[in-house]
């Protein structure tokens, strides 16, 4: 028996030691720019949904987005283009410097260490960022066959989530790889580099006084933003909290910049083969 309980313990501790890595650098930020005041901090959780809210308003309201395809003559899949591109390449890649500059008096140099961009997690990124992918993928099959097509039908039936019919998420995402290459490169960038330095490099840290539940909230909050995106993103609200998970454990601006990219792609290419690979192997 005490041999049983010293392997469970053995096991256990190098599963702490092969995922959980330290980074005093990443702590210290977090310690050093938290805000201080209840207001700072409600401040600073509603930074989380503020560029999703913006992008709903300009997108999803349609008297707005009329006006701005008769004052930009843009299509209304290219003016959403610009907007995605304003968001994801613009505000969460440059916010995230002005504020700290701001708010916070921190050199260029200094920012690039508090959001992570100057440093990387070689062995998270090689060894173990694979072995997480291969458990996100076997856990993200079930859920989309039982999870997210519920939940997709429960959001559809809510007005207040209706996607309006011009959105170009409001049919198979894949549909948006269909824009020409450059404007692919730019998305990518924004929606991996962007996404992550806004979210988990710049906030994560900020909501640092949340504690233990940090991780949670952080990733509910990152699916929120995403709400204007229904009936496609949102009802993965339960697989991403993986990513604020993988943040947690790792601390490492790079490894989440990969696992976002890997978590886009096998949703949207990678699920399906599979799913049915497993379907006709009952």
């Amino acid at each position: 028996m005490e041999k049983t309980m010293e392997s469970t313990a053995s096991a256990r501790g190098w599963a702490k030691r092969f995922f959980i890595r330290e980074d005093v650098v990443y702590d210290d930020w977090s310690e050093r720019c938290q805000p201080r005041s209840t207001v700072a901090r409600v401040v600073y959780l509603l930074l989380y949904l503020l560029p999703g809210l913006v992008a709903a308003v300009a997108i999803n309201v349609r008297p707005l987005f009329e006006a701005q395809l008769r004052l930009t003559h843009l299509s209304p899949r290219y003016l959403q283009l610009a907007w995605l591109l304003l968001i994801t390449f613009g505000w969460h890649m440059a916010s995230a410097f002005v504020l700290l500059r701001l708010l916070d008096g921190l050199s260029f140099r200094e920012s690039l260490s508090y959001v992570g961009l100057n440093r990387i997690d070689v062995r998270g990124l090689l060894v173990v960022l694979p072995v997480f992918c291969v458990g996100f993928a076997l856990v993200s099959v079930p859920y989309m066959q039982f999870v997210w097509a519920p939940l997709r039908a429960v959001c559809q039936a809510v007005p207040l989530f209706h996607i309006p019919a011009w959105s170009i998420f409001g049919g198979d995402p894949r549909g948006l790889y269909d824009f020409p290459p450059f404007a692919l490169v730019l998305l990518f960038i924004g929606n991996f580099l962007g996404e992550e330095l806004y979210f988990r490099g710049y906030l994560m840290k900020k909501s640092s006084f949340l504690g233990g539940a940090n991780w949670a909230v952080n990733s509910f909050l990152f699916a929120l933003y995403h709400l204007w995106q229904i009936p496609q993103t949102w009802p993965l609200v339960g697989l991403v909290f993986a990513v604020g998970l993988l943040m947690r454990m790792r601390k490492d601006l790079y490894v989440l910049i990969a696992f976002h990219l890997f978590l886009n792609m096998w949703l949207t290419f990678g699920e399906y083969p599979l799913a049915r690979l497993m379907h006709m192997a009952r």
